[in-house]
């Protein structure tokens, strides 16, 4: 799969474009069919690890205390404003964490599809033409 074909996949529905050779450039935080959304995350609600079968650099995004969500390498993004997950209606699974969190609240705001997509309209009323959503390309 050519990287264009797979970033017609992962950002379909999406209106996006080439800000530079670093970045893209966002309009929208939530797809056309609102089947995807791009979140902005503190980048302390993640950590990562290295998976030994094929070497890749996995992330875990931690929803609260007990809660998390396993991500690919390509749903995690350093942006210029920010630090961004794609999220999949699809994919959306949330996971029960082997130990608590310490550093998480006890009841997050993001354990279903409908929460994700709120956060991300919620989001996209903040951004304006000076604030956009740039994220890091692979």
């Amino acid at each position: 799969m050519s990287t264009t074909s797979f970033n017609n996949y992962r950002f379909k529905g999406f209106k996006y474009q080439d800000q530079s050779h670093k970045y893209w450039d966002f309009k929208d935080q939530v797809n056309a069919d609102e089947s995807k959304v791009l979140i902005r995350i503190s980048p302390d609600n993640v950590f990562s690890y290295v998976n030994y079968n094929n070497g890749w650099r996995n992330y875990v995004l931690k929803l609260d205390r007990d809660h998390c969500m396993f991500l690919k390498n390509w749903q995690y993004f350093d942006g210029y404003y920010g630090t961004y997950v794609l999220l999949d209606k699809n994919y959306f699974k949330v996971c029960d964490a082997r130990e608590p969190f310490e550093d998480m609240v006890s009841q997050g705001d993001m354990l279903t599809w409908d929460d994700a997509l709120e956060i991300a309209k919620d989001q996209q009323k903040i951004i304006s033409e000076d604030n956009l959503v740039l994220v890091a390309k692979d």
